[in-house]
């Protein structure tokens, strides 16, 4: 199938309750590598009131903790129950007036958060072969090779939600919350990439998983 991605449908917002408007994220914190710089020239909206760990639902601060374990693991081949625990760690630590980057978890994350970021970190690991083969299926135009990490990591998140964990996310809540992991983190057309090769694999009749 020839893919060519669309915009997000105009129904897109999530159906998990308190996620706060989208932000734009630039930089992510990779141990033994210093800052990374994920998004160029998009300026940061400032928060509405409050830590955004708190302004977000569970599922979401899980989905953005597991996709930065995933990028990291991607990027440095790091230990991802070690990147995960620093990163909560961090998350626990950082001063909850600190809005500089607006992609980052801040404050206390809920047992039920770490525990499905988890379940989500080892999912994608576990089945990432499967899904890497559909994702070059729907993007042929785009090795995956060649595709960067923050790609990588969130087609692959968000595929192992759609078909793997259908009995627990529908799979359109499953795609738009990839597409605002997308928005946070990637550049201004990773939203519609993601939207496409995420709606593509699932419509189509071989999926893994599913």
């Amino acid at each position: 199938m020839n893919l060519t991605p669309t915009d997000p449908p105009a129904d897109s917002t999530p159906s998990e309750p308190g996620s706060p408007p989208d932000a734009g994220g630039r930089i992510v914190d990779v141990a033994g590598r210093g800052q990374v710089n994920l998004r160029e020239g998009t300026p940061i909206e400032a928060a509405q009131s409050g830590p955004r760990g708190p302004g977000w639902s569970n599922r979401r601060l899980a989905r953005i903790l597991a996709f930065q374990v995933l990028y990291e693991v991607d990027v440095a081949h790091h230990a991802p129950g070690a990147v995960l625990q620093r990163l909560l760690e961090d998350a626990a630590s950082a001063p909850s007036g600190d809005l500089d980057d607006l992609c980052y978890v801040l404050g206390r994350v809920q047992p039920e958060s770490a525990e499905y970021a988890r379940e989500l970190i080892a999912g994608v690991l576990r089945h990432h072969e499967a899904m890497d083969i559909v994702i070059q299926e729907r993007a042929p135009a785009w090795p995956l090779r060649q595709m960067s990490s923050v790609e990588r990591s969130i087609l692959r998140l968000g595929l192992y939600e759609c078909c793997y964990q259908h009995g627990m996310v529908p799979v359109k809540v499953a795609i738009n919350e990839a597409i605002e992991i997308a928005k946070l983190f990637g550049s201004e057309s990773l939203p519609r990439f993601v939207n496409g090769v995420l709606g593509s694999a699932v419509a189509a009749e071989t999926k893994p998983g599913c």
